[in-house]
């Protein structure tokens, strides 16, 4: 993934997890912080030690492809 694509794969993944905590009242709250802070990561300016840590704290879960999907952004964020 291109740094530059970051932005747009950030968008579609945020417009997905916000469906997703929707439709699932039980969705954990560790889950909401971690989407919401991988939107701001992506909205301000690219700090790349911020990415490291998220994606270490995203780690701990499984939530198929798109999720996935937001640890490769993340893992290019963080070489930034």
């Amino acid at each position: 993934m291109q740094p530059e694509t970051v932005r747009s794969v950030a968008s579609r993944l945020e417009n997905y997890f916000e469906w997703y905590l929707r439709t699932d009242p039980d969705a954990s709250s560790a889950v909401v912080t971690l989407v919401s802070r991988f939107t701001a990561l992506v909205a301000g300016p690219v700090n790349a030690a911020e990415a490291k840590r998220l994606l270490d704290d995203t780690r701990g879960f499984a939530l198929g492809s798109p999720w996935e999907e937001m640890r490769l952004a993340l893992m290019t964020l963080s070489r930034c």
